[in-house]
Order: C-alpha cells, then sequence, then structure tokens
C-alpha cells in the first residue's frame, strides 16, 4: 500500500504539466517589460497648473515650479485590491490594468502618497495637493499604451470643477 501512495505522488509530481513562472502562462510569452511611464499632474488649488513627465521607476521629477518632487516607486500592471485584507496585487503580468505609486516630497520629506492609473482620471487624496494621471506606458518588449484623450478640451486630463475654458498654462517634460 505504501508502494502504492508513494509511486503516485512521484508520478503526480512528474505528469503536472510545466507552466512557466514568468509570462503569459497559455502562451509562454514573457511579461512586458517596463521602459517608461508618461504623467499627466493637476494641482487642487491651482486650477490652471499642469505638468507631464516621461519618467523611469525610481528617477525623481519636479512638481511644476515648486520645491515639490515626486517618483514612482512600484509598478502594478494587473492592478487589483482586496477590499478585505487591504492588500493591493496584480492578477497577471500583462498590462491589463496598469497602475503606479508614486510618492510625492517636499524638500526631501515626504508628503503624500498615491495611485495613478491608465484606464481612471486623476484623483485627489484628502491631504494631496497634486493629482496623476498615466497618459502612456512604454514597454521594452511590448507595443505602448496609452490613456483615451478628450478632444475637446485639448488635454488628455479632464479640467477640475470650475476652470476656464481657456488654455491652461503647461509644462512639458517629455521632450528633449
Amino acid at each position: 500500500m505504501r508502494r502504492a501512495v508513494l509511486l503516485a505522488v512521484l508520478l503526480g509530481f512528474l505528469v503536472v504539466p510545466f507552466v512557466p513562472r514568468a509570462g503569459h502562462p497559455a502562451t509562454g510569452k514573457p511579461a512586458p517589460k517596463l521602459s517608461t511611464v508618461t504623467l499627466g499632474v493637476r494641482h487642487r488649488v491651482f486650477h490652471d497648473f499642469s505638468d507631464r513627465h516621461m519618467v523611469k521607476l525610481n528617477q525623481d521629477f519636479l512638481l511644476g515650479d515648486t520645491e515639490y518632487s515626486a517618483r514612482v516607486v512600484q509598478y502594478i500592471p494587473d492592478f487589483q485590491m482586496d477590499l478585505e485584507r487591504h492588500k493591493i496585487f496584480s492578477l497577471s503580468e500583462q498590462p491589463n490594468n496598469p497602475a503606479f505609486r508614486i510618492i510625492v516630497r517636499k524638500g526631501k520629506a515626504p508628503q503624500d502618497t498615491t495611485w495613478a492609473f491608465l484606464k481612471s482620471p486623476p484623483h485627489f487624496g484628502a491631504r494631496s495637493y497634486f493629482a496623476f494621471q498615466v497618459l502612456r506606458v512604454d514597454f521594452t518588449n511590448h507595443a505602448p499604451l496609452a490613456a483615451d484623450t478628450v478632444a475637446s478640451s485639448g488635454s488628455a486630463m479632464p479640467k477640475p470643477v470650475g476652470e476656464t475654458a481657456s488654455k491652461p498654462a503647461s509644462r512639458d517634460t517629455t521632450k528633449p
């Protein structure tokens, strides 16, 4: 009897199909490797403030002409949140719902942590001065992903409530 159980266990290990750890399990494609993310930035108080940055993971960037800077510290390719356990995780390695965790600093002191999403408009946290939206995600081995744009406003970011139709002041660091 012991031999039969032992043989079944050994055969079970040999018969289990190989599933690649990296990439899509069904196709074996490698997971897309993040190159850069282009972020749109808005300010809670100054509605005509608009900033745009193309950055790499863990790269600091200045927010306008303020003493604030930000850094993208985490990339989740297929963002999901477990509300019961208060945990954030990725459903897969494919960029189905890409999200980026951003830390905002004033000088060297962290002031705020927020998330930016490709498929959602920017949002302000309770204490946030800045809101971020993912406008484009570039990969080294995958086609880029771009956010839907609002053609009528001339901007990929929705205007805050009460903003006039005049063209907002902006700074674009995505061009050399």
